[in-house]
């Protein structure tokens, strides 16, 4: 693959505002051939959300192959991955990366942003080849999971009969898809790695993709002093004690009962915190649901948020210092992406970190969420 051109004069937004020619993935219409289809809805549900489209505004083709342009365009729009990190020397095309590739096809667009975002794609790709099971799992994950096979190697082993038919390099990605219950195997326990995929089983590993690294979210709850988390059989408090103290322009929201200080837009004044809790799950657990960690998680949330509407939250996770050393000895994982969160800052008794992939449905203000974390607005306060 030829190296990425980046930095200088070209914009990404300016790239950006190329639009794709030819298939679109809005919905435009209801599609008329799911009626025998077992994961219909789950196919409607990606449609209504603009994720998937058809080969024609009615007939989506569930059991048509997948194909190499397809299956990274499905990838790259539902994964929302894009080129706003990016500044290149000269406007990209699909075929500084793919030789074989067309740069005013329909999936030109697809094909350069899936180039910048870790997929391990070939240079001499044919966008027409017909995808098997391992390969589109294989790039799934690898977007999923920015590129960290050598974590999902580090999962509980899964029996998988047919094994020997998976190469070495998609047995890491297969694995974690089938721990994260993104795919699964069938009756007799086979994958069945080189089997060509349909794009309804390309639609369902999407699907579930989505709803494992982005849940549907709690409910909102109003902070109470009796709420508790459970660490190791203990409790500990996890509403925070303070408020919020104000500045032209600024307001900041202090927490002193773990010791940090939020500094936010005069915009977020009056806003909210929910409260919920973190928990860690023993690595070696093959049923990935031992919890041997809890801790706070703590979100400030916008004024402006109503469930009708959500907004971008912004959630900070306190760990001692205890636990935030066994995470990084993979003594215990949190939540579906296996980077782990990020620490923001700490003191001397607490790691305040930001959780992996935060904001990964993007909904609205999570761009202005980006920049207030990028302006280091968290201090510690001894």
């Amino acid at each position: 693959m030829k190296s990425r051109k980046k930095l200088l004069s070209l914009s990404a937004a300016a790239v950006l505002s190329l639009t794709l020619a030819g298939q679109s993935f809005a919905a435009t219409a209801a599609f008329t051939d799911l009626e025998q289809v077992a994961v219909k809805e789950k196919i409607i549900s990606l449609q209504t959300q603009g994720l998937v489209s058809g080969i024609s505004n009615d007939l989506f083709q569930p059991n048509a192959t997948l194909t190499a342009a397809q299956g990274i365009q499905l990838i790259v729009k539902a994964l929302g991955l894009n080129l706003n990190a990016i500044r290149f020397v000269k406007a990209p095309q699909a075929t500084d990366y793919f030789a074989k590739a067309k740069n005013d096809a329909w999936y030109s667009q697809g094909f350069i942003i899936a180039a910048n975002n870790g997929l391990n794609l070939p240079s001499d790709l044919d966008p027409d080849q017909k995808w098997t099971k391992a390969t589109f799992t294989k790039e799934l994950l690898l977007a999923l999971d920015s590129h960290n096979i050598m974590h999902m190697m580090k999962l509980p082993p899964i029996d998988i009969k047919d094994k020997a038919d998976i190469s070495v390099d998609d047995l890491g990605a297969i694995q974690a898809a089938i721990y994260k219950g993104i795919t699964s195997l069938d009756a007799d326990g086979n994958f069945h790695p080189q089997a060509e995929i349909t794009r309804a089983q390309a639609a369902e590993m999407i699907f579930n993709a989505l709803k494992y690294v982005h849940p549907t979210p709690h409910q909102p709850s109003e902070p109470t002093s009796n709420q508790d988390i459970p660490r190791n059989g203990s409790s500990q408090p996890m509403i925070p004690v303070g408020g919020q103290t104000d500045h032209v322009g600024q307001t900041f929201y202090e927490n002193t009962q773990y010791g940090f200080r939020f500094k936010l837009p005069d915009s977020w004044k009056s806003y909210a915190i929910v409260t919920d809790k973190w928990d860690g799950l023993f690595v070696g657990d093959a049923q990935g649901d031992k919890v041997v960690e809890s801790g706070p998680k703590l979100s400030i949330r916008h004024p402006e948020w109503t469930a009708e509407q959500p907004r971008q939250d912004i959630p900070i996770l306190v760990f001692t210092v205890d636990q935030w050393n066994e995470l990084q000895q993979d003594k215990f994982h949190i939540g579906a992406a296996p980077i782990g969160p990020s620490e923001l800052t700490r003191n001397d008794k607490y790691v305040f970190a930001l959780p992996s992939r935060y904001n990964f449905a993007y909904p609205e203000g999570y761009q202005e969420v980006e920049g207030i974390l990028k302006s280091d607005p968290i201090q510690p306060m001894n």
